[in-house]
């Protein structure tokens, strides 16, 4: 596939009954009509997920908040581990034989259940060894499978749907598990007295599991007879491990601070920090599906090197911060409306919130450097920058933390991602130095301009 194929592939086949001056703008709205369809599902996630913690804030004592949050922070750092990269194994596969994708499926399904189950063996002992009697070992179960094994099986067919173009149905998948707890946790407070952490892990672990199963045989529809391809699945997990640790860097800067501020720290502080950084995640959910339609293509364009990678990003780029920092903006002068939302516990949150709000430039920034390497084939490169700036963000959270409390937390993550920004895109440029400009992607970069003339 050629660069400029790639390229119609991220906005889309255009009209080839147009008259020629009309094709540029109908390739460009096509991009932006697969990211509206992708956002769909994502808002509809995120508000359910939103919506599903704002009343898990609001019904729990806020030290079994506090208590909750850690534990899924630690369920996210492990996470990564808990598929060995499969999405982006389904996608790297899917562009070099796109009529295998049974195949591909099963191999991920493979994959996530085998490594789910030892991560969730895994999170459940460290979370005994770290909060002791305060989270019992069933509770500490049932939270990470259904994180680290329902979750991740429902990810890897959204994966495979999403490889074969179905935007709006991949955006959807993810979103019925959210609404299912949704309904679950509002179940639970419609009862008498305060949600207590026993009751809504056994909810989240039967709701999870029931959507899992439905989505699983929903995806291997038309599959036919895949064989489970036991030795070729972990053959790939070699690759996906790449992938793997890259994500769990990221997830370590990402909530770290919030496991360690529950231990070094205080539950509130946990609390009122976590309750800051949900409402910058949901405020990043439009570029995050931009990131999501875009990201397959970058396996596409990729092919060909860095350069022809580059050429995507330096597209996104600027919708991403169009976006991006207006939000920022937002946040900051909205921030008065925490304590509304969650609570007057949570008037702290306010200032957290503003100070984390900058989080929204950096990751648009930080994010599409990260997925132009992996494109490219130099995922390496991408997960040694993350392990650093992981290792940097845990060495911040130990002196800041004990120190400030949440305050810390938001300084050590604020310094994180401008440093993985950095770190970046200084491999993206040193790969460009190494990979000098070739006939193919000059007489490729020619006909695109030709094609927008």
């Amino acid at each position: 596939m050629t660069l400029a194929q790639g390229a119609v592939d991220l906005v889309g086949e255009p009209d080839r009954s147009a008259s020629p001056r009309h094709r540029a703008p109908r390739r460009g709205d096509a991009f932006l009509r697969k990211s509206g369809r992708f956002f769909v599902g994502t808002l509809l996630r995120t508000l359910a997920q939103g919506a599903l913690f704002v009343l898990l804030a609001r019904e729990m004592p806020i030290d079994t908040y506090g208590l909750f949050v850690g534990i899924t922070a630690l369920v996210a750092v492990i996470s990564p581990f808990a598929s060995a990269g499969a999405p982006s194994l389904i996608f790297q596969s899917h562009a070099d034989a796109p009529a295998e994708w049974a195949r591909h499926l099963a191999r991920g399904l493979m994959l996530s259940v085998v490594f789910g189950a030892g991560a969730t063996v895994l999170v459940a002992a460290a979370g005994a060894l770290i909060w002791g009697a305060q989270a019992s070992l069933i509770d500490l179960f049932c939270l990470a499978f259904a994180d680290l094994v329902a979750w991740r099986l429902i990810e890897a067919v959204a994966a495979s749907v999403q490889a074969r173009g179905r935007i709006l149905l991949a955006s959807v998948i993810p979103a019925l598990l959210q609404v299912a707890r949704l309904v679950g946790v509002i179940a639970l407070a419609a009862a008498a007295g305060p949600v207590t952490l026993h009751a809504w892990a056994v909810t989240s672990v039967l709701l999870s599991t029931v959507v899992c199963v439905a989505v699983v045989l929903g995806g291997l529809r038309g599959a036919g007879r895949t064989p489970l391809e036991v030795r070729g699945s972990l053959a790939q997990a070699r690759t996906g491990m790449l992938f793997a640790v890259g994500l769990s860097a990221q997830t370590v800067y990402n909530d770290l601070d919030k496991v360690m501020l529950s231990k070094l720290g205080t539950t509130e502080s946990a609390a009122i920090y976590a309750a800051a950084y949900r409402v910058v995640d949901f405020a990043y959910t439009p570029a995050r599906s931009m990131a999501a339609v875009a990201y397959p293509n970058f396996f596409e364009a990729g092919r060909n090197g860095p350069r022809a990678a580059l050429r995507l990003t330096r597209k996104l780029l600027p919708r991403y911060l169009a976006f991006s920092v207006p939000a920022s903006l937002l946040l900051v002068a909205f921030a008065w409306m925490m304590p509304v939302v969650f609570g007057p516990e949570y008037e702290a949150a306010t200032l957290a919130l503003q100070g984390l709000s900058a989080l929204l430039v950096l990751k648009a920034i930080h994010y599409l450097a990260a997925d132009t390497l992996s494109g490219a084939r130099m995922q390496g490169r991408r997960t040694v920058a993350q392990i650093a700036v992981g290792v940097v963000n845990a060495g911040l959270n130990v002196w800041l933390i004990p120190a400030y409390g949440w305050q810390g937390a938001v300084v050590s993550s604020l310094v994180c991602d401008a440093l993985l920004a950095v770190l970046l895109w200084g491999c993206l440029v040193a790969a460009l130095r190494r990979d000098p400009p070739r006939e193919a992607d000059a007489e490729a970069a020619s006909a695109a301009d030709r094609e927008r003339v």
